[in-house]
């Protein structure tokens, strides 16, 4: 997670206070040790398999994140 920690701390903010965006089940993983809120977009052959649920939202494409999830997830 030090890539996103340290990403955190270049933006003068708190993991706590970033949302990642994510496509892989190893970012994924690391984001949330991060203490990230994690967004995760998987290859539409993945999008089903179990073990995105450790993310905070899945979607099947990034153009469906709009204000209505950052408002959720904020």
């Amino acid at each position: 997670p030090q890539v996103y920690l340290d990403c955190a701390s270049a933006l003068h903010t708190s993991p706590l206070a970033c949302i990642c965006f994510e496509d892989s089940f190893y970012g994924m993983i690391a984001a949330k040790a991060a203490r990230m809120t994690c967004v995760v977009v998987p290859a539409a052959e993945t999008l089903k398999l179990e073990h995105w649920s450790a993310a905070d939202l899945k979607l099947s494409s990034l153009q469906n994140f709009g204000a209505l999830h950052f408002n959720m997830l904020a």
